[in-house]
C-alpha cells in the first residue's frame, strides 16, 4: 500500500491542485503551481511510468471536468445510467491523452530536451481540441487565467495554447528551483527558462497597455432571463414573446446600434425569420435559430436583421451527444440518445456577416470554445465577435462557468470586443483585451446597454496557429527519437 501511494500521490495532487484552479473554486493561481508534483515523477522516472502516471491524471481530471454531462445527458435521455457512458467514455480517452503526454514528457526529460515540455503539454491540448470527431477544447490549463487578461495576451500570438505553453514553463521553473535534481539541470539553463518566462509575461503586459482605438458603438445585451433549455416549446414561445417587447423597447431606449438575443430565440425557421420580433423589426437585431432548409436538414443558424433584410450564417460547429450523436446508425443503442431538436448538421462556411455598419463575426454556443473560429472571422475583417448562447442546460453546475470563460479568451486571441448573450446568462460584454465591461446576472430579465469601442479591424497576429503547429511538430518530433534514441547515461 505504501509503495502504492508513494507511485501515485504526486499525479493525484496535480490532478486536486489543477481541479482547484477551475469552476467552482477559481483559484486560478494554483496553474502555476498545479503540475509541479507530476512534473517532478515525469523528471525522474521512465516512459512507463509517464504513460501510467499520465492515464491517472486524465482519467480523474476529466472526470472532474466533464461532470456536468450527468444532468445534461440525463435530463435528455431520462435515464442517468446512459448519461453515465459519456462521462466515463470522456475520463478514458482523455487518460489515453494525458497518458502519452506523460510519456512524451517523460522522454523530453530523459533526453535532457526539459525546455520542450511545456510545448508538448501545449501540443496534447490541442489534439484534444482539434482530433475530428472528439473535437473538445476544455480544461484548458491557461483558461483561469481569464481573470487577469493583462497576463494572457499572448493568446493574440498563438491562441490560448501558446499560453498553456507558458504556464506550464512557470510549473517547470518551480520544479527546478525548489526540487532540483542532483545531476539535474545547469543553473544557466534555469535562468533561460526565467527569461523567457519573464519576457513573454512583460510583452504580454505591454500589448494590454495599448489599447486599439475605434468608434464607440452601443449594444444591447436582451437577456430574456427565460429558461430555453428544458421549458416546453409552447411554454418556451410564449415567454420570449413575453421579454421581446421589454428588450426591444431597451434597445430602442437606449439608441443601440444592434441588439443581440440568444441562440435559438428565432424559433424554427423555414423560408424566412418567423421571429418573435416580426418580419421587420423595428431595431437592428442577431439572434439565433434554427433553419430548415429544403431537403429536411436543420442547421443552428444566426439570423442578423440590418433594417432592410435578413441575412444568416450556420453554426459550424457542433455539440457531440447534444447536437448530434455520432455513430448513430452503426451502434444500435446509441439511438436511445433523442435529442429534442434531432440530429442537427454542421454549416460548411464560416461567414462573417455585415450588419448595422459593423462586420461582426456570429459564434453559435459551443462555437465560442474554439480558437480557430474567432481568430477565422478576425482574419475575415471583423470588428466585433458577437456569441448567441443557450447555457440553461448547463446552469448550477461548473460547465456554466467555464463556457463563459472561454468567451473571454475568445475576445483575447482575437483582439476584438464580444458579446455574449443567453437565455438566462451569462450574458457579458468585453473590450479588444478581454476586459468585462458589463457582467449581466444570471437569471434576470436585462436589455443591458454595453458601451464599448469597436476597432477597424483586429490588432493580432495574423498566423496565430504556429504555435500549434509547432506544438504538434514537437510531439511527433520528441515521440520519433523517444522510440529510436536510448536514454543518455
Amino acid at each position: 500500500m505504501k509503495q502504492v501511494l508513494e507511485r501515485n500521490w504526486p499525479w493525484f495532487a496535480s490532478f486536486v491542485l489543477l481541479s482547484l484552479a477551475f469552476p467552482p473554486l477559481n483559484v486560478f493561481l494554483l496553474v502555476f503551481v498545479a503540475l509541479v508534483p507530476w512534473l517532478r515523477v515525469l523528471r525522474d522516472g521512465d516512459g512507463k511510468k509517464g504513460f501510467w502516471a499520465g492515464y491517472g491524471f486524465g482519467f480523474f481530471y476529466f472526470l472532474f471536468q466533464m461532470f456536468w454531462l450527468m444532468p445534461f445527458v440525463g435530463k435528455w435521455t431520462g435515464s442517468y445510467g446512459m448519461a453515465a457512458l459519456p462521462w466515463l467514455v470522456c475520463g478514458i480517452l482523455a487518460g489515453v491523452f494525458y497518458g502519452v503526454t506523460g510519456w512524451l514528457m517523460a522522454r523530453a526529460f530523459a533526453l535532457r530536451l526539459a525546455f520542450l515540455v511545456p510545448v508538448i503539454w501545449a501540443g496534447s491540448e490541442a489534439v484534444r481540441a482539434y482530433v475530428p470527431g472528439l473535437a473538445f477544447p476544455w480544461g484548458i490549463a491557461a483558461l483561469p487565467l481569464w481573470q487577469v487578461p493583462v497576463l494572457a495576451q499572448a493568446g493574440a500570438w498563438g491562441t490560448i495554447f501558446l499560453v498553456s505553453a507558458w504556464v506550464v514553463l512557470v510549473n517547470l521553473i518551480i520544479l527546478e528551483v525548489f526540487f532540483p535534481k542532483e545531476s539535474g539541470v545547469e543553473k544557466r539553463l534555469v535562468r533561460w527558462y526565467g527569461i523567457a518566462a519573464v519576457g513573454l509575461a512583460v510583452l504580454s503586459a505591454f500589448r494590454y497597455s495599448n489599447t486599439p482605438e475605434g468608434d464607440a458603438k452601443t449594444f444591447t445585451l436582451g437577456q430574456p432571463g427565460v429558461d430555453m433549455a428544458f421549458l416546453t416549446p409552447d411554454e418556451e414561445r410564449q415567454a420570449l414573446l413575453n421579454a421581446t417587447g421589454d428588450l426591444v423597447l431597451g434597445a430602442e431606449l437606449q439608441k443601440s446600434d444592434l441588439l443581440i438575443l440568444p441562440e435559438g430565440y428565432a424559433g424554427r425557421v423555414y423560408d424566412f425569420p418567423q421571429t418573435p420580433l416580426g418580419l421587420e423589426p423595428s431595431v437592428k437585431v442577431i439572434m439565433g435559430g434554427q433553419r430548415e432548409a429544403e431537403d429536411g436538414r436543420v442547421f443552428q443558424t444566426a439570423y442578423a436583421w440590418d433594417g432592410a433584410e435578413w441575412s444568416h450564417a450556420d453554426k459550424t460547429r457542433l455539440v457531440v451527444f447534444g447536437e448530434y450523436v455520432p455513430l448513430r446508425d452503426q451502434l444500435p443503442f446509441l439511438r436511445n440518445f433523442n435529442l429534442p431538436a434531432g440530429d442537427l448538421v454542421e454549416g460548411d462556411t464560416l461567414i462573417t456577416m455585415e450588419v448595422a455598419g459593423m462586420k461582426v463575426g456570429p459564434l453559435i454556443c459551443f462555437e465560442g470554445v474554439f480558437p480557430d473560429l474567432a481568430v477565422g472571422h478576425s482574419n475575415q475583417g471583423a470588428q466585433v465577435l458577437v456569441q448567441m448562447s443557450i447555457d440553461d442546460w448547463y446552469e448550477a453546475t461548473p460547465a456554466h462557468d467555464q463556457l463563459w470563460m472561454s468567451t473571454v479568451w475568445r475576445s483575447i486571441e482575437s483582439g476584438l470586443p464580444i458579446l455574449r448573450v443567453g437565455g438566462r446568462g451569462k450574458s457579458l460584454a468585453t473590450d479588444a483585451r478581454g476586459n468585462v465591461l458589463v457582467d449581466v446576472p444570471v437569471g434576470k430579465r436585462i436589455p443591458a446597454m454595453a458601451k464599448v469601442v469597436v476597432p477597424e479591424g483586429s490588432d493580432a497576429f495574423g498566423g496565430r496557429f504556429w504555435f500549434i503547429w509547432l506544438s504538434w511538430a514537437v510531439c511527433a518530433g520528441v515521440g520519433i527519437f523517444g522510440l529510436l534514441r536510448r536514454t543518455p547515461e
